[in-house]
């Protein structure tokens, strides 16, 4: 009897049945990578609202180039702190001054941290400046005047006037003199385009928004008075993904990242040049 007549057909069953095995196992690995790129890993981000527009740049690059997904959550600097602190969630805080991060180290909510920029009050007042105003701070004191001022602890515009205005021994009747307080820089912007004030103390790079040439003018401060506040994004210690975060991090911190930053008035140009 030839064996082989029987034994080939069963090798041949068993061979297409092996195959078929196999074929199915690569495609369901296939598969399973597919549903890993479906589910990018997210960071999630807390900025203060003056610096979102060169934070939205990077973040849209950095999504592009890791094929991931970043949630950017925007606010008033310290009602920011406050969440992160409370809910211990998030990967990145990016206040208005360094001052957030400077206690975030101290009380263990942060780590690393990379200099991307600087924040300067200025004066901000209706355009074609028809009150005529200087950049004299006594102008917030004068009660012909619709004044409007960042709340006093909300964020880091509000923070850095009253230490400002403290510094120079005006704060209480700066205080007394305004029409009303507001959150953040947001707020104070729209306070000008909305014709709520004649003048308010704000970040300087707010005059580079969008529509801010058509509405409004910036008077720049004696920076001996109002000195700049470092700019820095920070490594959140409650990230779960520290590296990829870290990795963010650099590049903001990196040429182009400065770049983007300069560009939307957070860099002087002699500041562009030390820092690059």
């Amino acid at each position: 009897m030839n064996i082989n007549k029987f034994l080939y057909p069963l090798l041949i069953g068993l061979f297409t049945f092996t195959v078929a095995i196999s074929i199915t196992a690569c495609n369901d690995n296939a598969e399973a990578d597919k549903q890993n790129l479906d589910q990018p890993v997210s960071l999630t981000i807390y900025t203060g609202r003056t610096m979102v527009d060169p934070l939205m740049v990077l973040v849209k690059e950095f999504e592009q180039k890791k094929q991931i997904t970043i949630e950017v959550k925007q606010g008033a600097s310290g009602y920011l702190y406050d969440t992160l602190k409370t809910e211990k969630t998030g990967d990145i805080y990016f206040p208005g001054s360094k001052s957030y991060g400077d206690q975030g180290r101290k009380e263990n909510l942060m780590s690393y941290a990379v200099f991307v920029g600087y924040n300067r009050l200025a004066f901000f007042v209706q355009k074609g400046n028809p009150k005529h105003l200087t950049n004299d701070l006594n102008h917030l004191m004068d009660p012909n005047l619709s004044v409007v001022l960042g709340t006093k602890d909300s964020g880091a515009v509000g923070k850095a006037t009253r230490k400002l205005l403290t510094k120079l021994n005006i704060a209480d009747q700066s205080y007394e003199n305004a029409a009303y307080f507001t959150t953040d820089s947001r707020e104070l912007f729209n306070a000008i385009v909305e014709k709520k004030a004649d003048l308010t103390l704000n970040w300087f790079a707010v005059s580079k928004w969008k529509g801010a040439s058509n509405a409004l003018e910036v008077i720049p401060l004696d920076s001996n008075l109002a000195k700049p506040k470092i700019l820095e994004l920070n490594l959140l210690n409650s990230s779960k993904n520290k590296q990829l975060a870290k990795e963010f991090l650099n590049y903001v911190g990196s040429k182009h990242g400065l770049t983007v930053f300069y560009k939307h008035g957070f860099l002087t140009d002699d500041e562009f040049k030390l820092a690059k």
